[in-house]
């Protein structure tokens, strides 16, 4: 009974307090002090690292200020609130990483289209209308750019363009990765321009895959025939309309 009392007192009290006492030791002579910051991207979006990296190098350089300090004294609330006020960031997750390591894993928003302020900066466009900071053209990501001071004033705009983009495949020969600008007709909806041949499509603003389905059709059509088209007018209940360039 008594070796089982002098048990009892090792394992509930003597070891938990040597536990205690070594981890403030450690602690007070510098062990857990953060030497080493990481942020990683979690699912970054794809084509746009020249975007993200001096996002990424900015956020590193503001967490620089917190090495040196005790992972048992950091304040994570506080961290993940300077982060979460940083509008390109769209979750985040902090954590210990012991002995010396604070860990940030962030995902970013995807930008979905662009538009030109007039400074002649770029403003990046996220999936609810939102603007970014604005980005010189070198770090734009490879999207769309919205055209049309109406784009700037209203919000609700730029988010049904973001809509309507996002209906179009990333891939094809009417696809994402096909079109240079986009503008919107308050009466016709939505027009676009081919980057490859500047042909002008009138996309409307219903059933948008469908009828990007349609041009994709029409497009390879034309090519394969040679035909010089200026106008591709999609906007139509059953059938597409196509303007050659000689045509009035």
């Amino acid at each position: 009974m008594k070796k089982l009392v002098l048990q009892l007192i090792f394992g509930f009290i003597i070891l938990p307090i040597a536990l205690a006492g070594s981890l403030y030791y450690l602690n007070q002579s510098g062990f857990f002090n953060i030497t080493k910051i990481e942020v990683i991207l979690e699912n970054p979006p794809v084509g746009q690292e020249q975007f993200l990296k001096p996002h990424v190098d900015h956020l590193e350089a503001e967490l620089a200020k917190y090495k040196g300090i005790s992972l048992w004294s950091i304040k994570l609330k506080k961290i993940s609130r300077e982060v979460s006020s940083l509008n390109w960031v769209e979750q985040l997750n902090i954590k210990r990483s012991w002995p010396a390591t604070l860990a940030v894993r962030v995902r970013p928003y995807e930008v979905k289209l662009l538009y030109m302020s007039k400074g002649g900066k770029l403003l990046p466009i996220i999936r609810d209308g939102s603007f970014l900071d604005a980005v010189e053209t070198k770090q734009a990501p490879d999207v769309a750019l919205l055209d049309g001071e109406n784009f700037q004033k209203q919000s609700e705009l730029r988010k049904k363009a973001v809509d309507v983009i996002e209906q179009i495949p990333a891939e094809g020969s009417f696809s994402k990765k096909t079109i240079s600008e986009i503008r919107h007709d308050t009466k016709e909806g939505f027009w676009m321009t081919m980057i490859k041949t500047g042909i002008q499509v009138k996309m409307g603003e219903e059933q948008v895959s469908l009828k990007a389905a349609r041009v994709s059709q029409v497009v390879d059509y034309l090519e394969s025939r040679q035909f010089d088209a200026r106008v591709i007018d999609a906007n139509l209940s059953k059938k597409v309309l196509v303007r050659l360039r000689k045509d009035p």
